[in-house]
C-alpha cells in the first residue's frame, strides 16, 4: 500500500529515527537520526552504530560526540548503541520521501526525550559545528 505523500513527510521530524539501503558509501542498511529540519532539508543523518570506530575513539572531539542509545529504550535496537553525533550531513526532504515511497527507507522510531535534548545540547555546545548550522539545525 502506498503511503500518501502528506503522511511520509509528517515523519520527517526532528527526533525521527529511520533505516535505510539508500547510502552509496555504505553496502548495508543503516539507522539514522533526524537532527533537524530547515526549509526544504534534514539534517543530522546522524549513524546509529553498535559499536565506536577506533580513529574516533582516538580523536577527544569526535569521541565526545558519540551518544549512548540503550537497548531497553529502542525495541528495534539488538544491543545498546551509539549516535554518531559528530558529522552533519544533510539531504533534501524530497529525496528522503523518495526514498521512502520506493520502499528503500522507513521510519522505526523516535528518540526518546531525554536523549534527543542531550544531543541537541551537545550538537550547540560542540566546536565541530558552524553557528550557522547551530542555528538552522539545532535550535
Amino acid at each position: 500500500m502506498d503511503l500518501p505523500l502528506q503522511l511520509l513527510q509528517k515523519g520527517i521530524k526532528r527526533g525521527s529515527i529511520l533505516l535505510s539501503n539508500s547510502f552509496e558509501d555504505i553496502d548495508h542498511s543503516k539507522f539514522f537520526a533526524i537532527i533537524g529540519v530547515y526549509q526544504d532539508k534534514i539534517a543530522g543523518f546522524f549513524f546509529i552504530n553498535s559499536r565506536i570506530h577506533p580513529i574516533i575513539e582516538s580523536k577527544s572531539e569526535l569521541f565526545a560526540m558519540q551518544y549512548q542509545l540503550r537497548k531497553c529504550d529502542y525495541d528495534f535496537l539488538r544491543y545498546d548503541s551509539f549516535l554518531g553525533a559528530n558529522e552533519l550531513q544533510t539531504r533534501k526532504v524530497d529525496a528522503l520521501v523518495k526514498s521512502m515511497q520506493d520502499g528503500q527507507t522507513s521510519i522505526v522510531g523516535e528518540l526518546t526525550e531525554n536523549d534527543l535534548v542531550a544531543v541537541l545540547e551537545v550538537c550547540r555546545n560542540s566546536n565541530l559545528f558552524t553557528a550557522k548550522e547551530k542555528r538552522q539545525f539545532f535550535y
